[in-house]
């Protein structure tokens, strides 16, 4: 026929665009039923099949485009559930991107802790909590500090990053931590339950805020501080003793404390100068927080160090993935600080890894 017109110019122009958005609608709804529907069938089921490749790069894409921007309970419990029936792959390259990333702004194996190599002799500890504020080296300071790193060897083959999270209660997860060949811990976390935590310890964080809370600062007696460090066997460890302003003196007296009883575990303290470098490169990549925690350190340092990482016991959340309500840690109710440091963001960015096969986040029983 001459001068025919296509459908698209026949149809009224409104209803076209009615028609299209109805389409988007209905394939939303589709991909968002399809999620609900495998949650509740999967919900109990132990011989659950790994789902279509296709569910789980749905899930990650919403991953990776809401969750760092909107990190609440319920949409984390619905779609972390999914998430760990998807088959995780590790992935070489994603790691060893991040770890060429992280080498070039702060090179955790050189500059992770101070040493008499990277602290001169009259120079200055700019602390990293407050940037105004600094200290100059002494040779006293630098009798108590190693001669070099001691992260100079070769990457640790696996690597078990273990957080205090109520999720690990009841876990189960204590003979597979132990397991690997480097676990890390954090703030002399209590050795109470080694079925579901573990016994073996590599490196063992200590806030000075501990040090006071805890053992009065280490100003009377110091046989307390020596018995609960000695809980964890020979084992690194390591404080951010030059973050704030008067807190580098108790840290002197935990290192001296167990140097003096004869303990075979070495002190070791944080260089500020890696802590503000680690905080600038995730502010230059949208993550504005207070401070960094222990345990996103911790996190950032093994993705330089070590070969495989896994992550156990980080979940910020007060209910478990199952929806059974959960302790704060693992071995008491005691909540956070508030506006300290932002732990949902920073275990948005551990799923995200997970997803991209740099690390394995496990959550639930082992």
């Amino acid at each position: 026929m001459p001068n025919s017109i296509s459908m698209e110019e026949y149809v009224n122009p409104g209803l076209l665009k009615m028609h299209k958005l109805w389409v988007r609608l209905l394939a939303v709804a589709a991909v968002s039923l399809f999620s609900v529907f495998f949650l509740v069938w999967s919900d109990g089921r132990p011989d659950i099949k790994v789902p279509e490749a296709e569910a789980c790069q749905v899930l990650l894409s919403n991953l990776t485009e809401s969750f760092l921007k909107r990190v609440n309970e319920v949409w984390s419990l619905r779609h972390l559930k999914l998430m760990q029936s998807c088959r995780w792959n590790f992935n070489a390259s994603a790691l060893a991107q991040y770890r060429a990333e992280l080498g070039h702004c702060c090179n955790a194996s050189a500059w992770l802790v101070l040493t008499r190599v990277n602290t001169p002799l009259g120079t200055k500890i700019v602390y990293d909590g407050d940037h105004s504020k600094s200290l100059k080296v002494s040779s006293g300071l630098l009798e108590i500090l190693p001669e070099e790193s001691p992260f100079q060897d070769p990457f640790y083959k696996t690597c078990a990053v273990v957080g205090n999270g109520g999720i690990l209660l009841n876990s189960s997860c204590g003979s597979e931590i132990d397991g690997h060949q480097f676990v890390i811990r954090f703030n002399l976390p209590s050795t109470d339950f080694p079925e579901d935590v573990g016994r073996k310890s590599s490196i063992v964080t200590v806030n000075p805020s501990i040090l006071q809370e805890r053992f009065h600062g280490l100003t009377g007696r110091r046989l307390p501080f020596v018995k609960a460090a000695a809980f964890y066997g020979e084992t690194w460890f390591l404080i951010p003793a030059f973050s704030y302003p008067g807190q580098n003196e108790a840290s002197y007296r935990a290192l001296y404390a167990l140097q003096d009883s004869g303990s075979r575990s070495p002190v070791f303290f944080f260089h500020p100068q890696y802590l503000s470098a680690l905080s600038r490169y995730w502010h230059e990549r949208g993550f504005h927080t207070p401070r960094l925690s222990s345990g996103f350190m911790l996190v950032n340092a093994a993705l330089e160090l070590c070969q495989h990482i896994t992550l156990y016991g980080f979940w910020p959340f007060s209910l478990h993935p199952d929806g059974h309500p959960l302790p704060h840690h693992y071995y008491d109710n005691q909540l956070p600080k508030p506006r300290v440091h932002l732990m949902p963001q920073e275990f948005a960015y551990y799923v995200n890894m997970h997803f991209q096969g740099v690390l394995h986040l496990h959550l639930g029983k082992c």
